[in-house]
Formats: structure tokens, C-alpha cells, sequence
């Protein structure tokens, strides 16, 4: 746009403050250059961040002066001194007065149209205000990021809050990210589209393709707790314009909108299908899985005392990067699962959803009491985990699975859940437990974008998902009579969408498992039966919850585990009443005291006590 006026906006802002501070007013007569076009061409070949910034969001002469007026006052004291004088104390100006002052002739409409048509405000260099404001009461209020650029640094957080972490560009060799690693490059190259969502179930195996294809900005939501902030659009494009690399959102489990306006330059988006359809224009790249060999060879190398089993089960179960296998490996003391187990929650913990408990499996295999169909049941689950990336990768079969999913069935108190616990530690794994309380909302869509963000959690073989009384989110489908039937089988449906394109370990336990939906029982790869416990395991049950040293001389606990027919859940609570009445009494615990808890525990089920225990 050309202008009548071309003043030095230090010495302009200078003169108009001297004037209103000692009249009379100097007469402000500054011509156009001839030259303009080619000085500002000059200005902006530069490599410079601001020349970066300027081309990428396509500033004009007129856009330039604006963003002169409003940077000069955090610049410089004697500019900040005048802005003060002209505003009444303010240090920023309006831009109706920024407009009086850069042009001699104000009631054209050309000017308040380049005004409401300038990307200022737009491309996140200078505060949005409120979008009905008219743009001449918009004051000239840069943002930190933009002062942050042109001080040649990065703002440590962007002016929604969002944490900014610079990551410098590798040299590694790509593998199996060598596709993903060429699109990137060449989508950053094109122009359109703007947006592209790198969907990945692993944050870390994305941000390593962005760093092999150059230095990159990633950018994390605000810590949780703090006030929910909008996703910084405008402000990712200006720090992609800047820094001339690659600028990514962390949009996993976040809800992310689409901007209003597309940002002045590319900027990629991390995250799952629970983001898909909110970018729009965006492209879609799927962040392939590692080879099994690049992983196994990323363990040898971090901790070459790994037996190769080992080595390869680890590899197929995560898709860790690598600096986080070269932490793990140094902190853990020994190589085995255990051990490195320990050390990766210590060093590199899954990422734990909201709607979770993460915790580290305690119980160990040889706790498990249970009959041998089901611990072979149970062994062809570890067995199935431990080598599916072998007979999936190596010999090419079962190519179209992904998820490895098992349902646990049987009464309750029979060992479901410890032998959940049992699995995820005998695989090395964390075991994220789903809190159905927080999962299932009244509100429409709530519960379908919950377990999207519960299932990218624990995706890519970063925990072992488990679900406790499955049924309630398993269950099955009824007629539709009301809305509410309508909504619940959609919930339904989702989960079944979900289970299919699941890449990881899954367990959900029931004790109703004919209120299960046939569509899921066709989805499971295992059903595990958890059946009572015989006479001889329920001995051994008594033996593992009652110490010998604690027993009163005479107690015959053969005749109890023959005589009593009872769950091991049972059994713990039933010695564990014993145990405290027998601390109380201050004696050891016997047959009496046992007697007594069985008949609670009987009572409690409404169950007919047993001939020979008393209360």
C-alpha cells in the first residue's frame, strides 16, 4: 500500500510529544521514498529472524511501520517516554492514533481497510484483543514471542501459556522414518496445507522424525491444573516463520479446535484420530512403528550385558526413543525385566491418562494359585506379547493384527486382577488400571473422546491396559426406545471402532461375562475361565496368606481347605480378620478365630455357613 507519509518513527513519535508538551505543533511534511518497494525488498532478503518473520507472513511496508510503532516502546526508553506522553501514561498505542500518526491523510478508507486487513494480529504478533473491537481501538501490543524473536531467543512459553522446548536437528540415520522424514521435508517446502497432523501413538517416535528432518519446536500444553488455554496458532506459525524449522503441537488428549485463520506457516500437530476432522485444511501422515531390529539393536547397544531374548521382547513392547533407552538401561542394576521395569518408571514414565491409575505391578508369578488351563491360558498371553512383533515382522503373518486383547472371566474374589498384575510385571510393563468413574459422562460424545484419550495412553505397547468390571463398558446392545439407548450403543460401537485399530496389550476382567456384546467376544484373542479353587489350591492358599510362625500349635488347615468351600479373595479376607483379632487378643491366630472370620465372610455373600464354624 502506498502512503502520503513516511516518517522515522522514533523521531516522529519524538516531535509529536515535544509539540503536545510545548506547543505550538511542528508541521510534519515526510515524503515517500521513490525507492520504498526496493528498500523494503532489501530489508526483507535478509536472513534475519525479523526478515524470516516478515516474508513469512507476507508484511507490507504499512504492516511494517505498525509493528515499528508497537515494538519501539519495549525497544527503546525515549519511544516508551513519547507513547506515554501521546497515550496518557499508556505504553501502547492504538492504532487509530498509530494511523494519524504514520499517514497525513486518516479519513480515507483505504488505510482502515489496510488496518482490518493486516496478518498483525492474525499471524500472533501483536495481542489479540476482542474479536468485535473495531481495529482502530486495537492497541499495538506485541506478544512475547515476537519480542522473543526479534531478540534472536525463544520465548520460554507462548502468550496462551503453552511451554516451548527446542529440539536441535540429528543426524541419525532414519531406518524406518526415512518416508516420513522426505514428506516432512517436502511439506515444509509447499505452501499448502499449512496444518499437518503427524499421528503417531507415541509422542517421542514423532518429535524423533521431526528432528531428523531438521531443528524443531515443540510445543507442550500448560501443565494440568492451571486454566485451560486455546491451542497458540498464530503464535506457532510466527515461531515456524522465524526459525525457519519445524514448529509441532502436542495435541494428544487435548482438545485441540481448528484455527480461525490458517497459520502464516506450516505447523504439525501430534496426535491421534481424536484430533482428526478439527484440523482442517490439514494433511495426514502416519508415523510408522519401529522395525524390531532398530529397537533390538538400540537396547544391545545401551546395555550389551542384555541376553538377545530379552533384548528383542523389549524392543517388540515399546517404542521407546532412543536417549530414553540409554537412560533406562544405565539406571537399571540389572538386565532383567524387573530391574529395567523399575527403572524406566523411575527414569521414563509412561504417559498416565487422567482417566487411569498407573502403577507398578507388584505381584509376582509364582503367587498365583490357579488351576492349569488357566495358568496355560495365562502363559500363551505373555507368550502372545512377547513375540508378536517376531511372527508379525520376521515371517510376516498375522499381519493384520494389532491389538493383543484377553478377557479374564469368573467369579468374583478368583484372581482376576492379581493375575492382571502378575502378566504386566512378568511382561515388564506398567499396568494402567481404567477408572470407570471418570470414563463414562452424562454429556454426549464425553465418554467416546475418554476412551480416545485412555487407549492413546496406553497405545504402542506403553502400559498394559486393564479394565475391571468390564461389562459395564463391554456390555450389550439393547433396542433403541429412547435416547439414552440410542447414545449407550454408540458408546458401544465406538469401543468396537477402537478395539480394531488398538496397537497394544489390553486385559478386561468380568464376572458377568454373558453381559458381554458377541461383537467383542469375537475381538478377543484369548478368553481366560478363572475357576473356584479346588481342595489343594485352596491349601496353598491358606499356606501363602498365613504364616507358619503365626499359627497356633494344632491348627489343621487341610481340614479347612477341604471343608470350606471359598474364593481366594475370601481366603485373604478371611485371614486377614483372623490376623487382627488375633494382634488384639494378643495370641497367635487359631482355629477359633479363623472359624469366625469364615462366617463373616459367608455372611457377607448370603451364604449358609458351613457345619463346624462358629461365630
Amino acid at each position: 500500500m502506498s502512503r502520503p507519509v513516511k516518517p522515522d518513527p522514533v523521531t516522529l513519535l519524538l516531535a509529536i510529544a515535544a509539540a503536545r508538551l510545548a506547543p505550538p505543533v511542528p508541521d510534519a511534511g515526510w515524503a515517500v521514498p521513490a525507492d520504498e518497494d526496493a528498500l523494503m525488498a532489501a530489508l526483507t532478503a535478509t536472513d534475519t529472524p525479523f526478515a524470516r518473520l516478515a516474508r513469512a507472513a507476507r508484511l507490507s511496508a504499512f504492516d511494517l511501520d505498525l509493528l515499528g510503532l508497537a515494538v519501539l516502546p519495549a525497544l527503546d526508553d525515549r519511544a516508551a517516554e513519547a507513547v506515554e506522553a501521546l497515550t496518557r501514561g499508556a505504553r501502547r498505542l492504538p492504532a487509530g492514533r498509530a494511523l494519524r500518526l504514520l499517514l497525513s491523510a486518516t479519513d480515507d478508507a483505504a488505510p482502515r481497510q489496510a488496518l482490518r486487513d493486516s496478518p498483525l494480529w492474525r499471524a500472533g504478533l501483536l495481542r489479540a484483543g476482542d474479536p468485535a473491537q473495531p481495529p482502530a481501538e486495537r492497541r499495538l501490543d506485541p506478544t512475547p514471542t515476537l519480542l522473543a524473536i526479534l531478540d534472536g531467543a525463544l520465548p520460554e512459553t507462548t502468550a496462551e501459556g503453552w511451554i516451548v522446548q527446542r529440539v536441535p536437528a540429528t543426524e541419525a540415520r532414519p531406518g524406518s522414518l526415512a518416508d516420513t522424514v522426505a514428506a516432512l521435508r517436502a511439506w515444509a517446502r509447499s505452501v499448502e496445507p499449512p496444518l499437518l497432523l503427524l499421528d503417531s501413538a507415541r509422542v517421542e517416535r514423532a518429535a524423533e522424525a521431526l528432528a531428523l528432518a531438521g531443528p524443531t519446536l515443540l510445543l507442550h500444553p500448560p501443565p494440568r491444573g492451571t486454566a485451560p488455554a486455546p491451542p497458540p496458532w498464530a503464535e506457532a506459525g510466527a515461531l515456524a516463520g522465524a526459525s525457519g524449522g519445524f514448529v509441532a503441537l502436542l495435541g494428544e488428549g487435548e482438545a485441540l479446535t481448528g484455527p480461525n485463520a490458517a497459520p502464516i506457516a506450516p505447523v504439525a500437530v501430534i496426535g491421534a484420530e481424536a484430533v482428526l476432522g478439527r484440523l482442517v485444511p490439514r494433511r495426514h501422515l502416519r508415523v510408522p512403528r519401529p522395525l524390531l531390529a532398530e529397537q533390538r539393536a538400540r537396547w544391545q547397544q545401551a546395555r550389551p550385558d542384555l541376553p538377545e531374548p530379552d533384548a528383542t521382547a523389549l524392543a517388540a513392547q515399546s517404542w521407546m526413543a532412543e536417549a530414553d533407552i540409554a537412560a533406562i538401561a544405565a539406571a537399571a542394576h540389572a538386565p532383567d525385566p524387573a530391574a529395567l521395569l523399575a527403572a524406566r518408571m523411575e527414569v521414563s514414565p509412561p504417559r498416565a491418562a487422567r482417566l487411569a491409575t498407573l502403577r507398578q505391578p507388584q505381584v509376582a508369578w509364582d503367587r498365583l494359585v490357579l488351576d492349569p488351563v488357566t495358568q496355560a491360558q495365562l502363559e500363551e498371553v505373555v507368550r502372545r506379547t512377547r513375540h508378536r512383533a517376531t511372527v508379525r515382522e520376521r515371517w510376516g503373518m498375522d499381519a493384520g493384527g494389532s491389538a493383543l486383547v484377553a478377557l479374564l472371566t469368573g467369579d468374583p474374589g478368583t484372581g482376576k486382577t492379581l493375575a492382571a498384575e502378575a502378566v504386566a510385571l512378568r511382561l515388564g510393563l506398567p499396568l494402567l488400571a481404567a477408572d470407570l468413574s471418570r470414563i463414562v459422562s452424562k454429556y454426549i460424545g464425553e465418554t467416546e473422546k475418554n476412551l480416545s484419550e485412555l487407549f492413546a495412553a496406553a497405545e504402542g505397547f506403553c502400559a498394559v491396559l486393564f479394565f475391571d468390571e468390564a461389562d459395564a463398558l463391554f456390555g450389550k446392545r439393547t433396542a433403541v426406545q429412547d435416547a439414552h439407548d440410542r447414545y449407550a450403543n454408540i458408546e458401544v460401537n465406538y469401543l468396537l471402532q477402537r478395539l480394531e485399530r488398538f496397537d497394544g496389550v489390553a486385559l478386561l476382567a468380568t464376572n458377568l461375562a454373558e453381559g458381554m456384546d458377541e461383537a467383542f467376544l469375537r475381538r478377543f484373542d484369548l478368553t481366560v475361565p478363572f475357576r473356584r479353587p479346588n481342595a489343594a489350591q485352596r491349601l496353598a492358599l491358606w499356606r501363602a496368606h498365613l504364616p507358619a510362625a503365626l499359627l497356633a500349635p494344632g491348627l489343621d488347615l487341610a481340614t479347612l481347605a477341604t471343608s470350606c468351600e471359598v474364593t481366594g479373595g475370601e481366603i485373604r479376607n478371611a485371614a486377614l480378620t483372623a490376623a487382627y483379632a488375633a494382634a488384639e487378643a494378643g495370641e497367635r491366630i487359631g482355629a477359633k478365630l479363623l472359624h469366625a472370620a469364615l462366617a463373616q465372610e459367608f455372611a457377607k455373600a448370603g451364604r449358609p455357613v458351613p457345619h463346624g464354624l462358629t461365630t
